[in-house]
């Protein structure tokens, strides 16, 4: 008998009593089992237990579990058998028993097998009348699924919070007419075109750049149709992890794959039954779902993960994106013909800067909203209103109202000003004010003189920032003319002190 391998035969006589009937229960566990004696030799494994390895017994029977295992981590390339082990490069990493032959307590580590696959371990030492161990019988899964499981989990936890968010808020807060702020002519363009999509039950694509209010409107068209007493789903596809995405929008049957549901799991479609579905940004999904999606718009029908069958439903579909599909379409990240079936009703949301109109009413509605959420009394200066107007918002409507919800938290005054939009004003007017400083005596200046010097200050630092004097005029809400005369008055008195 070799240092490494032991007679089989040999152990299978003096341990074949307690393995007689118990290959029956070892051959129908999910889970893999290992049992090793007091000197560390595997002496019976069931079928799990290979599969999981990777090996057949010939090369795992008989053999020690520390010089299975590899403490180095290297592993051959070649796919591993026992004449491989013999080269003592170990098959897997991570083993157990020689931990709990020390210990004489159960033990658990995360086993890396030289095919690549990760395991969780858990093992048991089974002791003689002396105490001491006479087997180990370890338990092995397959972490990938450990994992997966996790990640659903955290997901659909997610998911329902979003959901019953929606149920409780969404429909009370944004389905109401008067919920979707409208005052400039080219939003009141796209609202009449959502109210006339609304009567239909057309698929809908809503374009516009990110924060603009796509999923506003179309709550809006969903609360506007015949489906308003149904659920409105959104389904973010930029948050959904790419192995989850296709079961999660379309659920999974029963017995889909190993560690499913019994019973299976209904996707989206199917919670938003007789309802909408809001696909926002749909331009980031794959190909692959792009495929499935246009079964979806053509059949009305699903195939859910591991069904042969495909399932009527009956959902509308509202998708949205800031992608320009066209281009998407021309580079092949997007399919044409989906592109093409989006196409039956388009709504196009211009920028915020395009439809400044909306700015003023959507800041009083925003600090209404929260002044009521967080039971504060807040309202805007005179002044602050033409320092919203002049500001590009990039971030959009988002961004608007994130800084209007900013400033009710954290502001300890009730009167909101300009100031308080630090990063909407010019770096030279914010800190205008503050350019100067009282001096006793002022040198037997007049009062008048005294402004005159620090309105050109003023104006002088305006200029350095906006480079026009109609900006100037604009931000101060005079005359152009004003601004020019006070610069010429200013600058032939002579440089100021400050």
């Amino acid at each position: 008998m070799s240092d490494t391998t032991y007679e089989v035969p040999y152990f299978q006589e003096k341990y074949g009593h307690l393995f007689s009937e118990m290959d029956a229960i070892l051959n129908v566990l999910h889970e893999g089992v290992c049992i090793s004696n007091a000197d560390g030799v595997i002496l019976k494994m069931n079928p799990m237990y290979e599969r999981l390895c990777g090996l057949p017994p010939e090369a795992l029977l008989g053999k020690k579990v520390s010089f299975l295992n590899s403490k180095e981590g290297v592993f051959d390339e070649a796919e591993p058998h026992a004449d491989r082990v013999e080269q003592k490069k170990g098959i897997f990493m991570g083993a157990v028993s020689p931990v709990i032959l020390k210990s004489k307590r159960p033990a658990s580590s995360v086993q890396q097998t030289s095919g690549g696959r990760k395991n969780l371990l858990h093992g048991y030492p089974v002791l003689n009348a002396d105490g001491e161990v006479e087997l180990v019988v370890t338990f092995i899964r397959d972490i990938s699924h450990l994992t997966l499981f996790k990640e659903q989990i955290e997901y659909h936890k997610h998911i329902f919070q979003t959901f019953w968010s929606n149920v409780q808020h969404g429909a009370r807060e944004v389905t109401a007419p008067d919920a979707v702020v409208v005052e400039s002519p080219a939003m009141k363009q796209v609202m009449s075109q959502a109210r006339k999509v609304a009567a239909t039950d057309a698929t809908v694509l809503i374009l516009g750049d990110t924060g603009v209010g796509k999923g506003e409107v179309a709550r809006y068209i969903h609360g506007q149709s015949d489906r308003s007493g149904s659920t409105f789903f959104c389904a973010d596809c930029t948050s959904i992890p790419e192995n989850l995405i296709e079961s999660e929008l379309f659920g999974y049957a029963r017995g889909a794959f190993s560690g499913a549901r019994r019973e299976g799991k209904p996707g989206y479609f199917d919670i938003a039954a007789g309802g909408t579905i809001f696909l926002d940004e749909i331009g980031e999904l794959s190909l692959n779902v792009q495929a499935k999606l246009l079964r979806v718009l053509q059949d009305q029908e699903i195939m859910q993960v591991g069904s042969l069958k495909p399932k009527k439903i009956d959902t509308r579909i509202i998708a949205a994106t800031n992608v320009n599909l066209e281009e998407a379409v021309a580079k092949g990240t997007f399919r044409q013909d989906l592109y093409y079936r989006l196409q039956v009703s388009v709504l196009d949301i211009p920028p915020l800067k395009e439809r400044r109109e909306d700015i003023e009413p959507l800041a009083r509605y925003f600090l209404e909203r929260y002044n009521l959420k967080y039971r504060k009394q807040f309202y805007f200066s005179d002044d602050v209103v033409p320092v919203l107007l002049r500001h590009g918002w990039a971030g959009n409507v988002r961004e608007l109202q994130n800084m209007i919800q900013g400033i009710v938290i954290t502001l300890d005054k009730n009167v909101i000003e300009p100031e308080d939009f630090p990063r909407l004003l010019p770096k030279g007017a914010a800190h205008a004010s503050e350019s100067y400083v009282p001096v006793k005596g002022q040198g037997g200046k007049s009062l008048k003189e005294i402004m005159a010097e620090i309105e050109y200050d003023i104006l002088k630092k305006a200029m350095e920032t906006c480079h026009s004097t109609e900006k100037v005029a604009e931000m101060f809400r005079v005359n152009r003319t004003t601004v020019s005369r006070k610069l010429k008055a200013g600058k032939k008195q002579g440089p100021t002190d400050s």
